[in-house]
C-alpha cells in the first residue's frame, strides 16, 4: 500500500503564510505526524501533492533524512483546482496496481485507531466518526444498511445519515483498492472533460465507483482539522495533548 498526502491547499482562512501541512503542533508539523503513522503502519512510501509554498516544501523534505520513501509533486494548477485534480495527479505516478490510502494534510489524530483502519482486511475504506455537539464544517456520511457509503456532503439536509441518534463524519482518511484507483482515475478525468473545470473535490469520487466503500466507525475519535483559526485552537488546545499520552 502506498500512501498519498494531499497538501496543496493554501489555507487561507488561517491568514498563514506557509502550507497548513507545516504547521508546527507540539515538536512536530503536522505533516509528520501523518508521516509517522503512515510508518507505524506499515507504509513505507508516500507521495506528496504540494502546490501553494511547494518551494517551503522541498527545502523542508530536503533538510533531514526521512524513515520512509517521499515523493513530492508538484500541482502548478492549485489555486484554480479542487482537491480532484491534485490526487489525478498522484494517482498518474503511481504504478498501476497499487492500493491506496488517502490523507489531508491538514489533520491531526490519533494513531492506535488509524493503524487498526489501515491493517482491516477491507481495501476500500472510509474512516468515520460521530459528529460532536458544535462541530461546524463536517463532511456528513450516509450509509446503507450494511455500512456502506451511500453519499458524502457537507449539508446534512441532502442526507439520510441517523444512526441510532448519532450522525457520523468522513474526516480525510480512506483507502482505495488498485481497481478503484483506476476507477478515480477515469472519474476524475471524464469530469474535467464534461465540466470544462479542474475544480472538483476528490471526496465525491467514493460515491460513484463500481466498489463499495465500507464505514469505519471509531465513535469518539480524536481528531481535528485545521481549517479555520477556530478549529486550530481545537487542535492545539483539545486534541494534541490527548494523542500525546499515546
Amino acid at each position: 500500500m502506498i500512501g498519498i498526502i494531499l497538501a496543496a491547499g493554501s489555507g487561507r482562512r488561517l491568514k498563514i503564510n506557509k502550507p497548513k501541512g507545516l504547521l508546527n503542533i507540539g515538536d512536530k508539523t503536522l505533516i509528520e505526524y501523518s508521516l509517522h503513522n503512515l510508518k507505524k503502519a506499515g507504509i513505507n512510501s508516500v507521495f506528496i501533492a504540494t502546490g501553494f509554498g511547494h518551494e517551503q516544501y522541498e527545502e523542508f523534505f530536503n533538510s533531514k533524512t526521512w524513515p520512509l520513501e517521499i515523493y513530492l509533486i508538484h500541482n502548478p494548477e492549485w489555486a484554480a483546482c479542487g482537491s480532484g485534480y491534485s490526487l489525478q495527479i498522484i494517482l498518474e505516478e503511481i504504478e498501476e496496481g497499487e492500493d491506496v490510502v488517502i490523507l489531508d494534510s491538514d489533520i491531526l489524530y490519533n494513531a492506535e485507531e488509524f493503524i487498526n483502519f489501515i491493517q482491516r482486511k477491507e481495501s476500500n475504506a472510509i474512516l468515520a466518526t460521530n459528529v460532536p455537539e458544535g462541530r461546524h464544517d463536517a463532511c456528513y456520511i450516509q450509509t446503507d444498511i450494511g455500512n456502506n457509503l451511500v453519499k458524502i456532503s457537507k449539508n446534512l439536509n441532502e442526507l439520510t445519515v441517523k444512526d441510532d441518534d448519532v450522525t457520523w463524519e468522513y474526516i480525510g482518511i480512506t483507502k482505495c483498492s488498485a481497481k478503484s484507483v483506476k476507477e478515480s482515475l477515469k472519474y476524475f478525468k471524464d469530469l474535467i472533460k464534461s465540466t470544462s473545470s479542474i475544480d472538483h473535490e476528490y471526496d465525491y469520487a467514493f460515491q460513484t465507483l463500481s466498489s463499495k466503500f465500507k464505514i469505519i466507525k471509531y465513535r469518539d475519535y480524536i481528531w481535528s482539522e485545521a481549517d479555520d483559526n477556530e478549529q486550530l485552537h481545537f487542535m492545539v488546545t483539545n486534541v494534541y495533548p490527548k494523542i500525546s499520552l499515546y
